[in-house]
């Protein structure tokens, strides 16, 4: 990296966090007014969302197989890939690819608190619990964030690139050496060295300018000093600058020896007086904290958390995350100032492992979906005591843990995009998922819903096991279908929810709108022909309800049957061979047989209300006319002992207001002379069949 082309001016933008009007208060107030998730906050929930599924799944599996404290390693998995998400950089030497709006400043809130929980609750595996490089990595991949210095401080950082490019005698400069100073206490020893090498003694050395040796030469023993400091070698941290270790013992083994170069150094008064000028100076100064000098530490940075991170670096590397981080910690605040604000608190709160300070601090802060995933983290099932999930919430009946998980599920559900992330994470919550789930979908509104959603939100009670849920769901689909004028998709629906008593009504108020005549005891031809489509189709599936349903589904297969009945007739009337003549009568036979069973299953079966009855046998006395015998006599009489029954009021009802009695009684007599003319052919048909 070239600290001259402006690595160091992107990773410092000079983005000062004011005590009054830090970045956080700004997020927590933009939040509150704008109640909806960006659209990078909309990202973070649905690919975050398999990740804490994938690690429920194997904390289920692990508890099954009795391996509950093994889960800490799914955990930390679970949680870097969380981080991932969040947009986390594991190489802090480089600078951020994009520029930081405003809109993201919650959310790189979030991402701070999210690693450095991990650091000290979960990351156990590769850093053995030491955790001053992961300190100083983690404010390295925050700072544009964290940093809460001084103005000068800020600017300094600010305008090192532009200092380097634009002056060809930087060290002349005293924000020069004060950069230098503060990036080696964050441990940036990267952007040191190569900050060094724009040094203008290397100029003049190669010019053979014997006046710059004496520079040249505490310039080449710091840069070696700070190209083997000794580093502790951690996962997230690949290419660093000095000499890694993976076991502590050794590195402190060579530390030792490093410091007491550090010291020779520094006591080389003689190299120093030719050296002279701020060059002198400013190296001194390098390799005082290099050396662990906790006045210089204090007068090279600029926060607290920039303070407590030299100190774990430079003087305490081999401290463990379950040491002293919060008597250390706190010390940084009396001196540096700090620990009213928000933020500061919440990191107190982590590095003293106060979990339920914690938690009652970020609930407020953070919002519902951090809390939902983050008490993954604060959970050891290993430890003794488990506040998230032992202690139950007051008034609510479970622990903090399915609390949170609810609450963040409500407050997805109000976004009816997001209602299925909802159902997910109630999925997880054996107490209450189940009655949260319902009250979800009760508020699901559906009339803004596609039917796909529909269905995924019936597959999501199914794999639940909410049956009554499915039900209403279903009847306030179909209510709000016939509501459309949609009559075939509300049967569809009140059939699914298995409601007899609405699709009675339903084919009640179908039955009525195709019902012709002045008397109403006749088919509209025109508006039966409306519901064609859907009464095919409910014949189709052989899934007929009960009531007028039935028998509008009847009257249309039976219309049906009777043009195709017609049709063979004149077929067979007009056939010029013998084989047209025997497949059309073979036809015209299982029509007549069907045609038989449809109008008997419609009167003598009860379907067809008696008012319809007359126009249903007037509509097939070409049928009884026929000379096929298509009634036997036992039909026959069972057909007329029907129109027996029925009197003018049971057919004309309510009474026409105009003189019915001359067609009721045309109408009775075509059809009673029918039925008699059907009667003697069939019996004459039976006697001949003897």
């Amino acid at each position: 990296m070239d600290v001259g082309d402006g690595a160091v001016r992107e990773r410092f933008r000079g983005r000062r966090v004011e005590a009054d009007d830090s970045c956080w208060q700004r997020s927590r107030r933009r939040g509150k007014t704008r109640g909806v998730p960006t659209a990078e906050e909309r990202r973070i929930v649905f690919e975050a969302k398999p990740w804490f599924e994938e690690l429920q799944r194997k904390k289920e599996t692990r508890k099954k197989q009795g391996e509950g404290q093994d889960v800490w390693m799914d955990v930390l998995e679970y949680s870097r890939n969380v981080c991932y998400v969040m947009g986390r950089v594991d190489d802090p030497a480089s600078p951020d690819d994009a520029q930081i709006g405003v809109e993201e400043d919650m959310i790189l809130c979030r991402r701070a608190v999210w690693e450095l929980v991990e650091m000290i609750y979960v990351d156990r595996s590769s850093a053995h619990g030491f955790v001053a490089e992961g300190m100083v990595q983690w404010l390295q991949r925050n700072t544009i964030l964290l940093q809460a210095g001084e103005e000068e401080a800020d600017m300094q950082l600010g305008n090192l690139a532009f200092l380097l490019k634009n002056n060809p005698v930087p060290e002349t400069q005293l924000e020069y050496w004060q950069c230098l100073q503060r990036l080696t206490a964050l441990g940036w020893t990267t952007l040191v060295v190569e900050a060094l090498g724009k040094h203008s003694a290397w100029v003049q050395w190669q010019h053979e300018d014997q006046q710059a040796r004496p520079q040249v030469s505490v310039l080449e023993a710091v840069t070696l000093l700070l190209r083997t400091m000794p580093r502790y070698k951690t996962s997230s941290l690949q290419n660093m600058l000095g000499r890694s270790f993976e076991g502590m013992d050794g590195l402190m083994h060579f530390r030792k020896g490093w410091l007491q170069q550090c010291q020779q150094l520094i006591g080389n008064h003689e190299l120093w007086a030719e050296c002279g000028g701020a060059t002198a100076v400013g190296l001194l100064k390098i390799l005082a904290i290099l050396a662990g000098d906790e006045e210089t530490l204090e007068g090279c940075t600029c926060s607290w958390l920039e303070l407590f991170a030299a100190r774990l670096l430079h003087v305490y590397p081999n401290l463990k995350a379950f040491g002293e981080l919060g008597a250390l910690a706190s010390s940084c605040m009396k001196i540096k100032g700090g620990g009213e604000g928000e933020l500061d608190r919440m990191l107190m709160a982590i590095l003293e492992r106060d979990t339920q300070e914690l938690v009652n601090l970020s609930s407020n802060l953070l919002g519902p979906w951090m809390m939902a995933h983050i008490t993954e983290l604060l959970t050891d099932p290993a430890a003794a005591s488990a506040p998230l999930s032992s202690s139950e919430v007051a008034d609510f009946g479970s622990d903090q843990i399915e609390y949170y998980r609810v609450l963040f599920a409500m407050s997805t559900a109000s976004d009816p995009s997001m209602w299925k992330v909802a159902v997910a994470y109630l999925a997880w919550c054996p107490v209450h998922g189940a009655r949260a789930t319902e009250s979800l979908f009760q508020r699901l509104p559906l009339h803004q819903c596609e039917p796909r959603t529909i269905q995924q939100a019936l597959y999501c009670c199914d794999q639940l096991g909410l049956r009554t849920t499915a039900d209403d769901i279903c009847r306030r689909a179909g209510s709000h279908a016939w509501q459309q004028g949609h009559a075939g998709t509300a049967v569809y629906w009140f059939q699914r929810a298995g409601d007899e008593k609405r699709l009675r009504c339903l084919g009640r108020k179908l039955l009525e709108r195709v019902s012709g005549g002045p008397e109403g005891c006749t088919i509209n031809e025109a508006e039966f022909t409306k519901l064609t489509l859907m009464l095919e189709t409910l014949e189709a599936t052989g899934n007929i309800p009960q009531g007028d349903l039935s028998f509008l589904v009847g009257y249309h297969s039976l219309t049906r049957s009777l043009k195709q009945w017609k049709e063979v007739k004149w077929t067979l009337r007009n056939a010029q061979c013998t084989e047209d003549q025997e497949a059309a009568a073979s036809q015209l036979h299982i029509l007549n047989l069907g045609m038989r069973d449809r109008i008997l299953d419609l009167i003598q079966g009860g379907k067809a209300p008696r008012r319809f009855w007359f126009s249903i046998l007037f509509m097939v006395v070409p049928l009884m006319e026929s000379r096929d015998a298509v009634f036997n006599v036992q039909d026959t009489q069972a057909l007329v002992d029907c129109i027996e029954e029925l009197t003018p009021e049971t057919v004309l009802h309510p009474p026409p207001p105009i003189p019915s009695d001359d067609r009721l009684h045309l109408l009775r007599g075509t059809v009673r002379l029918a039925l008699v003319r059907n009667m003697a052919r069939s019996f004459t048909h039976s006697l001949v069949g003897t």
